[in-house]
């Protein structure tokens, strides 16, 4: 009897879980309304923001890279061999040709032309090595012995005894020599032979140097040698920005 009961029980339970109306996962207002999100079907190339960008067809090829050789360079620097320069050059295969320079004043010019050969490029950066020669004039005023290289400067004049801004022993005895029979003379050659004027200096030069073109940046270092007023080797140094003509290819 008790089983039979518990039977019952069960049936009438189960039987009002199956009938029973299912709860809403929705919450409800005060009117008893059910509030539900608004939803509105869309294209498959939109998103709730707005259309979404499409895809290009040709959105994966690879990109148009500048050209790694055969291109000119034009621009300006500083350094050697006239302070400030013009530059010019041109990139063919491996081999690169450039000349800079540039005239400021009767005593203050030079000129240098490179040849080189290009051992590394990719089409943003090129270095190479150059065989370079130039030469260059320069007037600086009173400056100061053994700096450059150079053991003397000249003066303006071509005298025995006066013709030397470092004087040497033989020089001294000169001048005093001169003093003792003139010294207006002595004075006047003195003046002449003074050291606070400018001093023309010259020098022609071979040298090797390394280079680097990176974007548009160019930079130079080296040394070189030669004949002229400069008698240790000479540091060679240019630092500038170049333009291009580096067209892009497929």
């Amino acid at each position: 009897m008790k089983k039979l009961i518990l039977f019952f029980i069960t049936v009438s339970i189960l039987g009002s879980g199956l009938y029973a109306e299912p709860s809403s996962p929705y919450p409800k207002d005060k009117e008893g309304n059910e509030i539900k999100p608004e939803w509105t079907p869309t294209k498959s190339d939109q998103s709730a923001f707005g259309e979404d960008e499409k895809l290009k067809s040709d959105s994966l090829d690879a990109k148009r890279l500048p050209k790694s050789t055969n291109f000119w360079v034009y621009g300006a620097s500083i350094g050697s061999p006239a302070s400030i320069n013009f530059n010019l050059g041109y990139y063919f295969k491996d081999v690169v040709v450039r000349g800079s320079g540039g005239a400021w004043g009767p005593h203050w010019y030079g000129g240098q032309v490179d040849l080189g050969y290009t051992f590394w490029k990719t089409p943003v950066i090129a270095h190479s090595i150059s065989v370079v020669g130039g030469y260059f004039e320069v007037n600086p005023f009173a400056p100061e012995v053994g700096r450059g290289g150079q053991s003397s400067y000249p003066t303006g004049l071509n005298i025995p005894g006066y013709n030397r801004r470092d004087p040497s022993q033989e020089d001294l005895l000169i001048r005093s020599y001169v003093n003792s029979i003139d010294s207006n003379v002595g004075t006047y050659l003195e003046y002449e032979s003074r050291e606070r004027q400018r001093v023309h200096l010259s020098q022609r030069y071979i040298g090797l140097t390394y280079d680097i073109l990176l974007g548009n940046f160019f930079f130079q270092l080296g040394g070189g040698v030669g004949q002229g007023d400069y008698r240790n080797p000479q540091l060679l140094l240019q630092m500038g920005y170049l333009f291009n003509t580096r067209e892009y290819h497929d």
